[in-house]
């Protein structure tokens, strides 16, 4: 631990130096001549492996400027220098690592003079720009992540945009547009900076269990707990943090805010999950907050002016229009072992009694050993074989389900519309690679749990009608006869849509409020965990070599 501290403390020397160390290499090079600048620079560059993407980058960068230096040579390389420098250092502010973009040849507190290792100076800066520039505008490849996730790409390459700022002379411009330009990220931003504060400090307190149950806290009496509750509640909550001298109703309403905040039950007690949300470290906070970053560097292009939003952490989904939410629905979402994926998809058709065409792998999963019970369970469930032989039975029962195993299912089951279809009497046809949809339910007492994990995978919908009328018509009630005539047919029938919807079915665990705050969900799923994991293995190659050049000696002076 102890040199965990000391390694810490070098690091952050360092970071000092680096941001300090803006230089004017018009002012303390060695009287080395340009053409041996840009010779240098074009054999620092030209020696890199071509066929790493990045190199193709700086090839490009440096041949544009005939290989001159871009951060030394005159004062204005040197000031632009420093800003880059100070960003670098401070990408921790976006939930980076600024280790992971300053290479050593940039831990110095003096300005290199030789001419090579001016340019390697040169080259090493751009590179840790177009790491950083890279990294914080569209983040870590999706995929790479998670493998149940398709999302458009994030349009973006760093370096004609850096040939532009380079010439425009415009480089602090390009470096405050790099993060997402959203008001939830910046949100997030300002958060992650709360949350680190709040945990260097110490901190908040921890609300124990005391005598019967941390529920039975009596806001109106002596209990030593209250004190340590309204620090803690005071912490993430300013209106209760404003209040010097607050009285127990003062407490209960801050209560009932953390409660609505975080999506539990705002009953105004403090119960199982408000207590074990209420203990959750500020530092975990802060670490949920990079991973929520991460994620909208994903979705750092603009959406549509409507749309539908799935939080699957919040079980919940939004129609938006120009920015507004026009319906708030609970959702059902996929169980841990069969989890809704993150994707976006496009509704073209709602469909009205739709029959639910059942995936192979569900069927033997999860109507396989209910045959080998009961022959007839298709028949009792309105279900067919769609590829059965010629003249045999339709619901399957001259088939001896016994001697089949899972592994060798290959049968193709419908079920028919009806009140007991999976997919209710509506359905939101988007097609998508992940086989998942927004659809109706008979399970509807479902809706009523606080926990609602329960699909294989799709998103059943409590507003479904509101949302079909929303997609169909544009408003919730707009649609409402034409839904009802074509599911009284009791037969399919599909109504396409004027306007395609688009649909984002999305992993959010720390959510910006209107106030200011920031409410948390339950990482369901473990993609936090996840994330932030491949987070701390970026250029993992060069952490390690950075930190194995803070453990070492002083450094040897340049030499001839």
């Amino acid at each position: 631990m102890a040199n965990n501290r000391f390694t810490k403390t070098l690091l952050l020397s360092s970071l000092l130096i680096f941001i300090a160390g803006n230089f004017s290499y018009a002012a303390e090079h060695d009287g080395s001549s340009a053409p041996d600048s840009t010779s240098a620079l074009h054999n620092v560059v030209l020696a890199k492996d071509p066929s790493v993407p990045s190199v193709a980058q700086l090839v490009s960068l440096y041949e544009d400027r005939d290989f001159r230096p871009i951060w030394s040579g005159d004062g204005e390389g040197a000031r632009m220098a420093g800003e880059v420098r100070a960003m670098l250092a401070h990408a921790d502010r976006q939930g980076l690592r600024p280790e992971d973009y300053i290479s050593p040849v940039l831990l110095t507190d003096k300005a290199p003079k030789q001419a090579r290792r001016v340019a390697e100076y040169d080259v090493a800066l751009t590179e840790g720009l177009l790491r950083y520039a890279h990294d914080v505008r569209s983040g870590l490849p999706p995929h790479d992540v998670y493998k149940d996730v398709l999302l458009p790409s994030v349009d973006f390459d760093a370096e004609p945009a850096l040939k532009h700022a380079l010439r425009a002379r415009a480089i602090h411009t390009f470096l405050v547009s790099l993060p997402p330009q959203r008001a939830e990220y910046r949100a997030l931003v300002a958060a992650l900076a709360t949350y680190r504060t709040i945990a260097a400090k110490g901190g908040w307190p921890t609300i124990k269990v005391a005598g019967k149950a941390a529920s039975e806290i009596n806001l109106e009496g002596d209990d030593p707990r209250v004190k340590a509750l309204i620090k803690r509640l005071a912490l993430e909550d300013p209106v209760l943090g404003a209040n010097p001298q607050p009285m127990p109703e003062d407490i209960q309403d801050a209560i009932i805010r953390f409660q609505t905040r975080n999506g539990i039950e705002p009953d105004g007690r403090i119960g199982g999950d408000t207590l074990a949300a209420l203990n959750v470290p500020a530092s975990v906070r802060a670490d949920e907050i990079k991973a929520n970053l991460e994620r909208w560097r994903w979705m750092a292009y603009a959406f549509e002016h409507r749309y539908v939003a799935v939080n699957v952490p919040d079980q919940s989904l939004d129609m938006m229009v120009d920015g507004q939410s026009v319906l708030h629905s609970k959702v059902i979402i996929g169980k841990k072992a069969t989890p809704t994926p993150i994707t976006r998809m496009v509704a073209q058709t709602v469909i009205a009694n739709p029959p639910w065409t059942i995936p192979s792998d569900i069927a033997a999963r999860m109507i396989l050993p209910h045959l080998k019970q009961s022959p007839d369970y298709l028949a009792s469930r309105n279900m067919v074989l769609v590829d059965r032989p010629e003249g045999s039975d339709p619901q399957g029962a001259d088939i001896n389900w016994r001697n089949v195993k899972k592994a060798d299912f290959n049968y193709q089951l419908v079920q028919s519309p009806g009140p007991d279809n999976a997919l209710g009497a509506l359905m939101l046809d988007s097609p998508n690679e992940f086989g998942v949809y927004l659809h109706d339910t008979p399970k509807k007492k479902l809706f009523d749990e606080p926990d609602r994990e329960a699909s294989n995978g799709c998103i059943r919908v409590q507003g479904i009608y509101p949302l079909a009328s929303w997609a169909l018509s544009n408003d919730a009630m707009g649609a409402s006869e034409q839904l009802d005539a074509a599911i009284d047919t009791g037969q399919t029938q599909t109504i396409t849509l004027d306007e395609p919807l688009p649909i984002y079915v999305l992993y959010w665990t720390a959510i910006p409020q209107d106030d200011g705050t920031v409410g948390f969900r339950p990482d369901l799923y473990g993609r936090d965990r996840k994330l932030l994991a491949a987070m701390s293995n970026r250029k993992e190659h060069d952490r390690r070599q950075l930190s194995a050049m803070l453990t070492t000696a002083e450094p040897k002076p340049e030499t001839n």
